[in-house]
């Protein structure tokens, strides 16, 4: 049987097969999505996970519903079948946080508040049970991997080495279910609702144990778009005052960003070099400026001259890779 016809059976069986279907821009992995109109049911998404291309949709499914059983906002999942990778879920709409925030810039402030809510609210419950870690080592060896389709093996392990190195001295004795690409463009401003209920959350099938800043850093140093400076200083400022870890919050904050725009570097690459989506490459040179906004912390030192050695994401150098493609 065809994926189409496998797609038809499935709508089918679900109740949804008079449905119109609309493609929808995919994310950085296999997964597809689409969206379906009902003139009954109204609208729902369909998202397309197909296992032989090591999709496997039940991480997914297992953060969803942890994620509804904290009150976060999650899509209600109508039909699933693992074996197929296909899921029938609720259509949070267009109003993505990425979206509201440029078109709305009065409204960023008060939107990456709620956001940080979210996790605030998602940290106060235990965590699934069998969630890998993504603790120092783990991430360490996620940015040493990803920077090879930045740079050469050699400094991409010396980097690693550094990168753990500076991850180490933090406070892993609380970890917290971490979704790990907690940014803009996977959160939708839902106005409708009340509360942290109005920031639907999508994307969180990779969600791991980890530093209770993670998400948060991700989210404010936004591999995607710039925030507005002085509301990225209030958004630190009261993490700060909310963050009772045993560590530095500052160096804490920096030491994770830098983990991230590290490893972002060579995931933008890969997407580019291995999968054939040379658009990725644009986002560098900001993924970049953050970058060395964190190594500029005094303790991070080690990491900042060593990656002193990584290229300079110039136009040439981005084009080179987009040759090599």
């Amino acid at each position: 049987m065809t994926r189409e016809l496998e797609i038809e059976a499935f709508l089918d069986r679900a109740g949804w097969s008079n449905a119109r279907r609309l493609p929808l821009a995919g994310d950085a992995g296999n997964r597809r999505y689409e969206r379906l109109a009902d003139p009954i049911q109204g609208s729902a998404i369909l998202m397309d996970a197909v296992p032989k291309l090591g999709e496997d949709i039940r991480p997914f499914l297992k953060i969803a519903q942890h994620l509804t059983d904290c009150e976060i906002s999650s899509p209600e999942i109508f039909s699933h079948n693992i074996s197929l990778g296909l899921i029938l879920m609720q259509d949070f709409g267009d109003e993505l946080l990425y979206k509201v925030a440029n078109e709305s810039p009065h409204l960023e402030l008060r939107l990456y508040r709620i956001a940080i809510d979210a996790l605030r609210e998602l940290h106060k419950s235990p965590p699934p049970k069998e969630v890998s870690n993504y603790l120092a080592p783990e991430m360490a060896q996620a940015s040493a991997t990803t920077l090879l389709w930045y740079c050469d093996e050699g400094l991409s392990e010396k980097i690693g080495l550094e990168v753990e190195n500076s991850l180490r001295s933090l406070d892993w004795s609380n970890p917290v279910l971490v979704l790990r690409d907690y940014h803009a463009q996977n959160l939708v401003y839902r106005n409708e609702q009340i509360g942290i209920a109005q920031m639907g959350v999508l994307d969180f099938q990779d969600a791991q144990l980890g530093h209770p800043l993670y998400d948060a850093t991700s989210l404010i140093h936004d591999a995607r778009r710039s925030l507005d400076l002085s509301v990225v200083n209030l958004l630190v400022k009261e993490l700060a005052e909310h963050y009772n870890g045993r560590d530095d919050f500052k160096y804490a904050f920096a030491a994770i960003s830098a983990q991230r725009n590290l490893r972002i570097l060579g995931v933008f690459s890969r997407l580019c070099l291995r999968d054939g989506k040379p658009n990725y490459l644009n986002l560098i040179p900001h993924v970049w400026k953050n970058l060395w906004k964190d190594l500029s912390h005094p303790r991070l030192s080690g990491l900042n001259d060593v990656c002193k050695n990584l290229p300079t994401p110039s136009a040439e150098f981005l084009e080179g890779l987009k040759q090599n493609a």
